[in-house]
């Protein structure tokens, strides 16, 4: 037999290997428009959670930590006992009675008359911040701004098992955010909070993580920057859709799981009853398998679902579908692209947050070695707790408080960015999974004249 060779000229690696592509995504997350949509839907959150806050007067500082809310009073009292005595002073009638806001207004009004006195000492400064701070410490929190703290830390492990290599730090993060806030929420109470600034939450990533998934799809495909109004249009244009493929799991979780309480209501608690719901008790145990399977696997598809409907301009119901089918079929892959997708997600946060303080503190520094009073008091890499200085005149207080506004716009940029890279990476896996499960090509792209769902040209369409 003879024998035959086959001469390869050249591999082209980007064919074979795609993982590399999640990588550029991370790139084109940071165009301007994206970053727009991004600080967007950061604004709309912090200002509806401070509000409801505000309102709420509910006190959330034991969520997600091991102290009771029996410590969190005892130390509480303890702060304001503490600035009730300040510098020395005897504590005023009803002070027992103070909040914490009246008992830092109370060491700062005492801070600035020890200053007009001008008897001050390194020990009376150090008291006054010590006092002031651990005040801070006892302030309650609203159910958001501890769910925030609590998701900042979940992010922090998310991002040092990333700098590790630790992928089980790194997954325990994820797990902390999408899976144990929404029980110590739900368990700890705050019923309302969770539903209704949840749904808040939801509406806000579908239509703006639609908008940017758009953009990154569009860029990806055609080399086609959207316009900031063209891609809320159709993310907008879709929101039944993007809210039903991401509500649809869940609603299917709370419907098997409503019905399991029945059973355990109707058939567990009268007496003879008891052995029917013995006998059934294995459809019980089919119903939690279901529900166990949809909740885990909602959760891992989760970052398939609304670039799924963005780009294939599908239902709801056909964008779960396709996101499960791939996770089945093509599960190592999965995993694998998530992994990237994460790691991806990690160091562009560090470059971005990089970026930000360096920003933030080069303009300090060099702004402020020009600047001879305290009008940049506290400029520079945003810091989570700091005292205020007293006595500033009214020119130096205003400065200061436009700066703080301007930085604090820095940083919610680089909030937001963490949207626009997951929403753009998670774009760029969709298309990776559609290519390795379906075989087509990652390029292909839904737009207007195609039959919805696939690729086909529509001939009766104007």
């Amino acid at each position: 037999m003879r024998e035959q060779k086959t001469i390869v000229d050249g591999v082209e690696f980007g064919t074979i290997f795609q993982f590399q592509k999640i990588f550029g995504a991370i790139a084109s997350s940071m165009q301007p428009a994206r970053m727009l949509v991004a600080f967007g839907m950061v604004l709309v959150l912090l200002a509806t959670g401070y509000v409801w806050d505000s309102i709420s007067s509910v006190d959330a500082s034991t969520l997600g930590t091991s102290t009771t809310q029996e410590e969190v009073n005892q130390q509480r009292a303890l702060a304001i006992a503490q600035a009730a005595t300040a510098f020395g002073h005897n504590a005023p009638a009803g002070s027992s009675e103070w909040t914490v806001g009246i008992a830092q207004s109370y060491v700062v009004q005492g801070w600035q008359d020890l200053l007009f006195e001008g008897n001050t000492s390194l020990e009376d400064r150090a008291e006054y911040e010590k006092i002031y701070l651990a005040l801070e410490l006892a302030r309650p929190r609203g159910p958001f701004e501890q769910s925030s703290a609590f998701v900042s830390s979940a992010w922090t492990r998310i991002v040092d098992g990333g700098l590790q290599l630790d992928a089980v730090q790194m997954w325990g993060g994820v797990v902390a955010i999408v899976w144990e806030l929404p029980q110590l929420l739900w368990n700890g109470g705050y019923h309302w909070f969770i539903s209704l600034y949840g749904f808040l939450l939801i509406y806000v990533l579908c239509i703006g993580g639609g908008a940017i998934s758009r953009m990154q799809a569009c860029w990806f495909s055609r080399a086609e920057q959207l316009r900031l109004s063209e891609a809320i249009d159709f993310s907008t244009d879709r929101w039944r859709e993007l809210l039903a493929a991401v509500f649809g799991p869940a609603m299917l979780v709370a419907a098997l799981t409503l019905v399991l309480m029945l059973m355990g209501l109707l058939l567990m608690n009268i007496p003879w009853l008891n052995f029917i719901g013995g006998l059934l008790y294995g459809v019980s145990l089919l119903l939690g398998f279901c529900i166990a399977i949809i909740a885990v696997g909602y959760a891992a598809c989760f970052p398939m679902i609304v670039p799924a409907v963005v780009i294939e301009n599908c239902s709801g119901g056909e964008a779960i579908q396709r996101s499960f089918a791939y996770l089945f079929s093509k599960t190592m892959h999965y995993f694998g692209y998530v992994f990237v997708l994460i790691v991806s997600l990690v160091l562009g946060y560090l470059v971005v947050r990089l970026v930000a303080n360096l920003t933030l503190d080069i303009t300090a520094n060099i702004v402020g070695a020009a600047t001879f009073n305290n009008s940049l008091h506290g400029a520079g890499s945003l810091q989570m707790e700091t005292v205020p200085i007293v006595g500033m005149a009214w020119y130096e207080s205003g400065a200061g408080y436009l700066i703080a506004l301007w930085e604090t716009i820095v940083h919610d940029l680089m909030i937001g960015w963490v949207f626009s890279g997951f929403f753009s990476t998670s774009t760029m896996l969709y298309l990776l999974m559609r290519r390795a499960s379906d075989g087509q090509d990652a390029q292909d792209l839904w737009s207007h004249g195609i039959i919805q769902g696939t690729n086909v040209v529509d001939n009766a369409e104007d």
